[in-house]
């Protein structure tokens, strides 16, 4: 238990929530880029905010209004590793998507609680975090194992 405490007081548990609030809820629209998430039932195209600085990683979705079906936002882990998330100020319903290095999904954390502490995440090595809005993860049969690919992932090789 000890462990746990001085993980959640120095921020590799929860790195967004220790390191720095949310200042500027809800944050000015981020820079928004296309991607695809390639599934059995095919491709299926979304445009996503990135988050990437500390600020933008912190504010997240907070305190926005309701989410476009195909849009959602793009967090890059800035080490390669377990990812946390709450949905303290975030009004929507989200499903959380942990991505590997290649862009696979590595586990999908699906219809999160609005404006609750509780930590949704993986302890797995994860590159990124797509959330998008509830329920799109059915919607668009996205599973384990399925790709999104952007910019920020490497190509598999063929």
């Amino acid at each position: 238990m000890r462990f746990l405490i001085a993980l959640v007081l120095t921020g590799l548990l929860f790195p967004a929530a220790a390191h720095s609030e949310c200042k500027v809820a809800p944050q000015p629209k981020l820079r928004s880029t296309p991607l695809e998430i390639e599934t059995s039932r095919g491709k299926h195209k979304l445009m996503v905010e990135l988050a990437v600085k500390e600020q933008e990683r912190a504010c997240g979705l907070m305190q926005r209004p309701r989410l476009d079906p195909s849009s959602g936002m793009l967090f890059k882990q800035h080490t390669i590793g377990p990812a946390w998330f709450w949905m303290k100020n975030t009004p929507e319903p989200l499903d959380m998507l942990f991505l590997d290095t290649k862009g696979r999904v590595l586990k999908i954390e699906k219809q999160t609680i609005p404006f609750t502490t509780n930590v949704y995440g993986t302890s797995e090595n994860v590159a990124a975090v797509l959330e998008v809005l509830a329920g799109t993860t059915a919607r668009l049969s996205i599973k384990p194992g399925d790709r999104v690919i952007h910019y920020w992932f490497e190509r598999p090789k063929n």
